[in-house]
């Protein structure tokens, strides 16, 4: 079979078909941020993450509380990214209760800087704006906060987390 070679990458809305492509991804993010960390990898715990993942995005791709782009490359998921649709409070400077997070942000070693997770990035804040979704919320690796920076995105000192 003859491939097409030196096409242009797309960036698409992903299908049920696509899951499997962004579980992967999501685990090999997290893997590489715990390699850069000198954390040990767990394959069993990755495993896990991965299948929790798949759940997740089958259950919410079909609810629309989870929407996710790939950036497709010569017939190749080279790059893919999600927001999930949440319930906050409202607040003085957003009267809406509608939040997004902006989630598993990947691109495969071979494919990056050439800009694919700033694509999947914009598409993503560009739904949310016509979405009427003001606030979007992520947790960045080193990597990825240059990224995040050029789309607008600015870090929060107010914020603080629990794990129980």
């Amino acid at each position: 079979m003859h491939m097409v070679k030196n096409q242009e990458p797309s960036i698409r809305l992903v299908t049920q078909d696509d899951i499997p492509n962004l579980a992967y991804h999501h685990r090999a993010m997290l893997e590489e941020i715990w390699v850069k960390k000198n954390r040990a990898s767990d394959p069993a715990l990755l495993s896990a993450l991965e299948e929790e993942y798949t759940r997740k995005l089958a259950d919410e791709l079909k609810s629309g509380t989870c929407i996710a782009w790939v950036t497709v490359l010569e017939g190749r998921i080279v790059s893919s990214g999600a927001i999930s649709i949440l319930s906050d409070v409202p607040v003085p400077h957003d009267l809406s209760s509608k939040i997004a997070f902006l989630h598993s942000i990947y691109t495969e070693k071979s494919y990056r800087n050439h800009h694919y997770a700033q694509g999947i990035t914009c598409e993503a804040t560009r739904y949310c704006r016509q979405q009427g979704i003001k606030r979007l919320y992520l947790f960045s690796s080193d990597d990825g906060r240059s990224i995040y920076e050029k789309n607008g995105f600015m870090p929060v000192d107010n914020v603080m987390m629990l794990y129980q």
